[in-house]
């Protein structure tokens, strides 16, 4: 199980680098939008936005897509990039835009961690009130802040839409919850079976090597790299291929073997490729 979460983790990181050069293009559009007149904002708050854009969704995208990282740590890093991303749209533009702090629960969700989700919890929520104290002290746009004592600001301001977004949070953690609870008690039931009867370890070890037989030597290479938990951009990078031709491959490994269940093939045959990952 500890191979499908870790591979889940590595596509998700992969997903939402994808995600934040999209968020990007928005931002991009939307600067582009003030620049022409359609929002009322000023040049000034806009290039702030750009320059807040390019550190906290570039970078990550570019680490991630560009330059291959796979710290475990870079889940926490994206979650910390969007939630600063919506801090800084939301003091800029609207507190109408509560909505904006879902994004980084969102992401985290994907991941299957509540630690990183709680994180997530805590990052936005801690993003919401330092944004209505920074308007307490300077106010951007006068007309989006009718309080101006910071008491009033954070009890009238900050405080509700604090209670938005954790009424959003709540819902999120009771789906992640659901969802992991399915996928932990499902899987593992799956592996504990197959540990524990021998016969049927060896009928799957021989259905392993005969798939092995029956794919040419790259497909081989992609294959026990795939059950050993690896994505397609870190099956690419083992095999110096390009992410298209990677995906050819799995597409061909598939068709041989009439499935397309990835996480049931490295559930069943993850222990058989282990040894062999060392040599590709």
């Amino acid at each position: 199980m500890d191979i499908i979460i870790k591979k889940n983790e590595a596509e998700i990181n992969e997903n939402a680098a994808k995600g934040l050069w999209g968020i990007w293009g928005i931002v991009l559009l939307t600067d582009l939008l003030c620049w022409i007149g359609v929002f009322d904002i000023s040049f000034d708050m806009t290039v702030v936005l750009l320059l807040t854009a390019l550190v906290t969704l570039v970078v990550p995208a570019v680490m991630i897509l560009n330059f291959h990282f796979y710290n475990d740590r870079m889940k926490y890093l994206i979650v910390t990039a969007t939630a600063v991303m919506a801090g800084t749209s939301y003091v800029l533009f609207t507190f109408q835009a509560v909505i904006i702090f879902i994004v980084p629960s969102v992401i985290a969700g994907f991941y299957m961690n509540k630690r990183l989700l709680y994180y997530s919890g805590i990052l936005s929520v801690a993003a919401i009130l330092t944004a209505h104290t920074i308007s307490g002290m300077y106010l951007l746009q006068p007309w989006i802040e009718p309080f101006t004592d910071m008491a009033a600001i954070l009890r009238y301001g900050a405080a509700p839409r604090c209670l938005q977004y954790l009424g959003c949070f709540f819902l999120i953690f009771l789906m992640v919850d659901r969802y992991m609870e399915l996928i932990l008690h499902i899987a593992p039931a799956k592996e504990n079976s197959t540990n524990d009867d021998t016969d049927q370890e060896m009928e799957e070890k021989k259905e392993f090597e005969t798939i092995l037989q029956d794919l040419t030597q790259r497909e081989r290479s992609v294959f026990v790299l795939l059950v050993s938990g690896y994505t397609n951009m870190q099956i690419a990078d083992r095999l110096c291929l390009s992410n298209g031709t990677v995906k050819n491959y799995i597409s061909t490994i598939y068709e041989k073997l009439g499935t397309r269940e990835r996480n049931a093939l490295i559930i069943k045959f993850n222990r058989f490729a282990k040894e062999m990952t060392e040599v590709i």
